[in-house]
């Protein structure tokens, strides 16, 4: 599943989408930013953006099913449904095909200078990780603030494969935003 998803959605086309989608959200409700608004109504906006993104996928904000079961993540790489000792973890914002193990982006989004950003590494790196329930076969980390972006990280196979921190402050100064 994961060779398809990366012949049809290379890193570089994932890029420009979602690029394509926070410069909507700082076009049309950057006074959520602006404002301190709360987490999840920015990544609600952006799910929006990211939906007219990836038309023909399902995006959505806190979603914490596998099926009918909860989302969990074991501490350890394998997969048990009924483990006690995993945590019900539920992303920020996820591309994905419902019902189906299509799990194509997971998104986790902090405000600039907001919490410590370790816990939501850490769910990316598990929730891409080849082995594991979920096989996302993209993660990204995305700090935001009423400036511009201030970081976006990619996420493949368990671990920071690249950043797009620069591509995304670039496309932001194009339009204003940003140093």
């Amino acid at each position: 599943m994961c060779d398809e998803l990366s012949k049809r959605f290379p890193p570089e086309d994932v890029k420009k989408r979602v690029i394509a989608a926070v410069l909507a959200l700082y076009r049309h409700d950057r006074e959520l930013l602006d404002i301190g608004a709360n987490e999840r109504s920015i990544t609600h906006k952006l799910a929006e953006h990211l939906q007219r993104e990836f038309p023909y996928w399902h995006v959505d904000c806190e979603y914490n099913r596998r099926g009918h079961d909860t989302k969990r993540l074991n501490t350890n790489s394998q997969c048990r449904h009924n483990d006690l000792e995993a945590k019900t973890v539920i992303p920020d914002i996820i591309v994905h095909r419902r019902g189906t193990k299509q799990n194509l982006i997971v998104i986790e989004v902090k405000k600039a200078g907001g919490q410590e950003e370790t816990e939501d590494i850490e769910k990316l790196e598990r929730f891409t990780r080849p082995e594991g329930c979920y096989r996302y076969r993209y993660g990204l980390f995305l700090s935001l603030d009423s400036n511009g972006a201030d970081k976006l990280e990619l996420y493949q196979a368990g671990k920071c494969a690249e950043a797009w921190t620069d591509e995304l402050c670039n496309a932001l100064k194009v339009f204003g935003y940003g140093g």
